[in-house]
């Protein structure tokens, strides 16, 4: 399944349009846009001339030669490295239910030579996946930024589980908040340590996991 990537995009609501036509024009489609929230401490954003916003989850699945091809006119095409441009992530995918939606993708994306090719690629960030329930993001990531943690997205979410099914005590069906961090691979463990130890009112616990990443765009500001 080296050939598949979750590709992560993540904008300025204002520039939602825009981004929607780039990825037409690259023949990605569907992707699949969510509303967020950015968490970057004032301090960080005065130093990147960030600015607080709505932001934009897109996400989207694509072969191997497309996610190249996306990073690249990124980069080049939509300036992604410019301060309050955005950023974008590729996970690899182990396994994919439909086999009709794989074919679909590899004979829309990728080139035949692709298909009989992978590459290990060295692991050097991390996306830590959070949730928690709505109201706890902000103490979470002071937690995490005191860890190591740049800044993070805040998605809102709601679990579809009956109100008396319950996970560590967390009732699931309670509204929640995904929070996204990309984090260095040397920075994680604490990162995610800090999450772990927090503790709300009602005595729970965030979930708190973490998903390779091989590529990236609009890092370069925060890698300096």
């Amino acid at each position: 399944m080296q050939n598949i990537y979750l590709f992560l995009t993540i904008i300025k609501k204002s520039d939602e349009k825009e981004f929607v036509e780039f990825f037409l024009r690259k023949n990605v489609c569907p992707v699949y846009s969510s509303l967020c929230r950015g968490s970057t401490t004032s301090e960080t954003l005065d130093l990147l001339g960030l600015e607080h916003s709505e932001k934009v989850l897109m996400q989207a699945l694509v072969s191997t030669s497309k996610m190249y091809e996306l990073k690249n006119a990124l980069t080049y095409e939509m300036k992604i490295d410019l301060p309050d441009r955005g950023i974008a992530l590729a996970i690899p995918l182990t396994s994919i239910a439909s086999k009709r939606v794989l074919d679909h993708i590899l004979a829309e994306q990728s080139t035949a030579e692709e298909n009989h090719i992978t590459t290990e690629r060295k692991i050097e960030m991390e996306l830590i996946v959070t949730i928690c329930i709505k109201g706890n993001s902000n103490a979470i990531m002071q937690l995490a930024k005191e860890a190591g943690a740049a800044g993070g997205t805040i998605m809102k979410a709601k679990g579809t589980a009956s109100e008396s099914d319950k996970f560590f005590g967390v009732t699931l069906s309670d509204e929640k908040e995904i929070i996204y961090i990309v984090a260095k691979k040397e920075t994680k463990p604490d990162i995610m340590k800090a999450i772990a130890s927090y503790t709300n009112d009602f005595g729970t616990h965030p979930l708190v996991f973490s998903l390779p990443v091989t590529e990236t765009a609009g890092f370069r500001l925060l890698e300096k």
